[in-house]
């Protein structure tokens, strides 16, 4: 069985550990956030529940006092306006509820009304009273009861005057509580079922979301691994064939001259080919420290009119093409100089590329050609050549650092591997795109889109 690398594995922990910290937090937040969503809930409905009860109350106390003579007796004229209040140790039929009747458009059995003396005997009360809870005068305006069943009942005490100001007793109206516990209950069982719902989401939405911003991480921490291993790879080649042209050197029981310079030359190549790698390394890594960063630009931003630069490749590439039988020519499809802002010395390194790569691996007799043209703002180079082409699978990773297509071709010319690579970096960095297409045996078209900026 395949074992996992210790990177998949290193990484797999660190999304475990930032999905279940942002699982945490998020819950944790969302707790206190549905606590005090529940809270206020309550204080809004306490408070409107008591400035309706306060209300009732008033109003009773209000129209009572208007009406109030004899110091705890109840008159006609105090039946008259409340019929439905029942005197103490009398018989009622009614089922009609007092504030049903006298203020309207509340739920029966809500409300409750109790009249005391001013020694605080109860002398009436509405017909349909409270079970089970112990009615007498409380002390405190306003206090929540709870009758043997449980159910609360918020209550509040007004003192009666009657006309000449004199007190006369007590009033009381009682409300129930049950319809807002039922309420608040179900608040908090939504609350209490939701939570683990959403805290289960939010775990998986972690999860989710982590792997996505991890993956990038995760890659680049791969490429970076491998890019690694290419370049100790790279690197290890001219080092070990310096080592061994120093070591056949030292074997040898003398030295003639021409041995002495057969050995510098080649300590020459292989020295060369080595500071040639550096200097493509160090620009890639300059290259990505631009791309990457918000570091100021290396670019150096020049006017560069690309009809001279392609001429300049050509020039310089011809000996190179024709001693490997290449046709190689330019066609510029403009009747105008074509110019762009940017760093002449990286544009020009780009076209070079393409146009080696391009030669190396077209066979003899084979043609490559550069073409120039200009289309919605963008000056678009093509090197188009009839080599031996790419297929499908590795036309994905031919911009990948040390890739080849043919290895014993680049290894026989010297290629690193990161030409392609260079040209990529070079046309991001001029905030532009470079895209390859290719068929198998009929050659490949590599397209530069730059754009034109004045």
């Amino acid at each position: 069985m395949k074992q996992k690398q210790p990177s998949f594995l290193l990484f797999k922990k660190a999304r475990w550990r930032l999905a279940s910290w942002y699982g945490a937090v998020i819950s944790i937040v969302l707790g206190i956030l549905g606590i005090g969503v529940y809270e206020a809930i309550i204080h809004a409905h306490q408070i409107t529940v008591e400035k309706e009860l306060k209300t009732v109350a008033g109003t009773l106390h209000d129209s009572l006092e208007t009406i109030l003579n004899t110091p705890g007796k109840l008159e006609d004229k105090i039946m008259q306006f409340l019929p439905n209040l029942c005197p103490v140790n009398t018989t009622c039929l009614s089922q009609n509820n007092i504030y049903n009747y006298r203020l309207g458009a509340i739920e029966k059995g809500q409300y409750y009304l109790y009249i005391f003396d001013l020694s605080g005997n109860l002398i009436a009360l509405s017909k349909q009273n409270i079970k089970g809870l112990d009615i007498k005068k409380h002390q405190k305006q306003q206090e929540i009861l709870k009758d043997t069943q449980g159910i609360r009942y918020l209550q509040i005490s007004y003192m009666l005057h009657n006309k000449k100001g004199e007190n006369w007793g007590y009033i009381q109206v009682i409300r129930s509580l049950e319809d807002f516990d039922n309420y608040l209950n179900s608040v908090a069982l939504i609350l209490l079922l939701g939570l683990p719902l959403a805290v289960i989401l939010i775990g998986l939405s972690a999860w989710i979301l982590t792997g996505l911003a991890i993956k990038p991480v995760y890659q680049s921490y791969c490429q970076i691994q491998q890019f690694t291993a290419d370049a100790a790879h790279e690197l290890r080649t001219p080092l070990a064939a310096i080592l061994a042209t120093i070591e056949s050197t030292l074997m040898l029981s003398t030295w003639t001259e021409e041995d002495a310079k057969e050995t510098l030359q080649s300590l020459k190549r292989q020295t060369e080919r080595l500071s040639a790698l550096v200097a493509d390394l160090l620009m890639l890594s300059r290259l990505d420290w631009q791309l990457t960063s918000n570091a100021v630009s290396t670019i150096k931003y020049e006017k560069i009119c690309l009809n001279y630069l392609i001429n300049d490749v050509i020039e310089e590439l011809a000996f190179l093409a024709i001693s490997l039988q290449i046709f190689l020519q330019s066609e510029i499809r403009v009747n105008h100089r074509i110019e762009i802002l940017g760093d002449p010395e990286k544009i020009y390194r780009l076209l070079f590329n393409l146009v080696v790569n391009a030669i190396q691996y077209t066979p003899p007799k084979g043609e490559v050609k550069i073409i120039l043209e200009e289309k919605n703002k963008l000056a678009i180079i093509k090197v188009k050549d009839t080599g031996i082409g790419i297929n499908s699978p590795e036309s994905k990773h031919i911009f990948e650092r040390f890739y080849r297509i043919d290895k014993g071709r680049s290894r026989k010319d010297g290629g690193s591997g990161l030409g392609l690579s260079i040209a990529q970096a070079i046309a991001q960095a001029h905030h532009g795109t470079i895209e390859v297409k290719s068929e198998v045996e009929k050659g490949s078209l590599f397209i530069v889109q730059l754009p034109i900026n004045f």
